[in-house]
């Protein structure tokens, strides 16, 4: 694993430029991104599966306050909190306890998701994959005197500001992330084991994977004084009392540090491999498997697969925090990253390509297929030049240099300094068509042969 230094001099050098994956010559140390964004702490841990750990804290537990964010600070864990969740439901399928695939009205008795027919319809794994279709939710929480209890709101009763949890979409049809989903699989786990959530995850998950730092009982943060760092919204603002209440424990209710947040993602990692004592290895590659063809989402777990970016984990944003716990399996190296600000995603995703260009290094050279050079003719005249150089495709836009492409192992390739995916698409007539993807939206680039004279 890096050294401490290592990262000392990665955290001097982060990248206001994340798109390309490209180090940028913009570039600023974590204190002055801390200034910039008003973010007041951040806390950093990176581990190797070996169970070498190295973390620390910068900045402050909240603006207006001297006391400094140390390694064992504790930081609301957001969204991370479905990724724990999920790790102790497949525990409970390993036990037999649960069933992936069983209808779970076959397990809840405290509530019922409405259904005209009487027919729940949903089963445990499109829970855990967002894929059952459930109310589109995110939680706010709420002041500790009048958050409302879980059935309410499923309910969408009581205090409650979420609307009820109902099926919205056909369940199976599509993915859609939503709390609800965790929120109805939170009161499944309940009435499967007879035993509060908060307990259950307690023994279940954080004291195996020796999470000692953190829990999922509201009250954990008050019984640490001085080692929980404030909530604030964006500008800077704190959150009245430093932080909220959030019965959705399972979906957004964790409080945590780095350090243990990576301990469960190396886990992971060792179950995917056979080297863990808690949990199977097929369960661990079904957490990594997307579950909608094409998905970017396992069972838990946010997944990046492609080359030069290989990275599975979560990230997180409640109401004054945000964080991120990634594991890069193939350099065996895990980094999570907290923040006590609603402003911390810029900083994180800075801290996040720094890792992705220190464990995600892999390329993958494949011979370029030689029928699709040519010109292509984007719009307007605009020409795309495809040839191969030194035994790789290259790519040359209008008054351009020419560049050569990655290739990835499903035909696609990358433009090394852009946000920019290049796939070759045979049609009918089998020639090829070029499809640009910038920034999520797709253009085709047809050959030049084909245009009007």
């Amino acid at each position: 694993m890096d050294s401490p230094q290592d990262w000392v001099s990665l955290l001097g050098q982060l990248d206001r430029q994340v798109s390309s994956g490209q180090l940028s010559p913009d570039t600023a140390a974590l204190p002055e991104l801390m200034s910039s964004y008003d973010v007041p702490g951040v806390s950093i841990a990176v581990g190797h599966v070996s169970g070498q750990v190295w973390a620390a804290g910068f900045g402050v537990l909240a603006g207006e306050t001297s006391t400094p964010v140390t390694r064992s600070t504790a930081f609301a864990a957001c969204s991370i909190s479905k990724h724990v969740a999920a790790f102790g439901a497949l525990l409970l399928v390993q036990a037999g306890v649960l069933d992936l695939d069983a209808d779970i009205g076959e397990y809840l008795t405290s509530w019922r998701l409405p259904d005209r027919e009487g027919r729940q319809g949903v089963t445990v794994r499109q829970l855990l994959a967002h894929t059952a279709g459930l109310s589109d939710t995110w939680y706010r929480g709420y002041a500790a005197d009048r958050a409302p209890s879980l059935v309410q709101v499923l309910e969408g009763s009581g205090a409650t500001t979420t609307p009820p949890v109902r099926r919205t979409l056909l369940p199976g049809s599509r993915f859609r992330y939503s709390g609800s989903h965790y929120s109805v699989l939170q009161q499944l786990m309940v009435d499967a084991t007879g035993t509060p959530f908060e307990d259950l995850l307690r023994t279940l998950v954080l004291e195996p994977v020796a999470m000692a730092d953190s829990s999922f009982d509201q009250r954990f943060p008050c019984q640490r004084p001085g080692q929980v760092a404030k909530g604030h919204h964006v500008g800077g603002t704190r959150i009245p009392a430093g932080w909220r209440t959030q019965p959705e424990l399972a979906a957004a209710g964790l409080w945590s540090t780095p350090t243990d947040l990576l301990r469960l993602d190396l886990e992971i990692a060792r179950a995917a491999s056979g080297n863990s004592k808690l949990l199977a290895r097929d369960l661990a590659t079904q957490m990594w498997t997307p579950q909608i063809p094409g998905g970017t989402y396992g069972l838990g777990t946010e997944l990046d697969d492609r080359p030069g970016r290989r990275r599975f984990g979560h990230t997180g944003l409640n109401v004054g925090y945000t964080c991120f716990s990634y594991v890069w399996p193939d350099s065996g190296t895990a980094v999570a990253a907290m923040t006590n600000s609603e402003d911390g995603w810029e900083l994180l995703v800075s801290i996040r390509a720094a890792a992705d260009r220190r464990y995600a290094t892999t390329r993958i050279t494949a011979a370029p297929p030689g029928d699709v050079t040519g010109r292509y003719v984007l719009h307007d005249d605009y020409p795309i030049d495809i040839a191969v150089a030194d035994g790789q495709l290259t790519l040359a836009a209008a008054a351009q240099q020419p560049v050569a492409l990655l290739a990835d192992p499903d035909g696609r390739y990358r433009h090394p300094d852009l946000d920019l995916e290049v796939r070759f698409v045979r049609t009918d007539d089998q020639t090829h068509v070029l499809e640009l993807r910038q920034e999520g939206v797709t253009q085709t680039a047809r050959p030049a042969t084909e245009q009007p004279e």
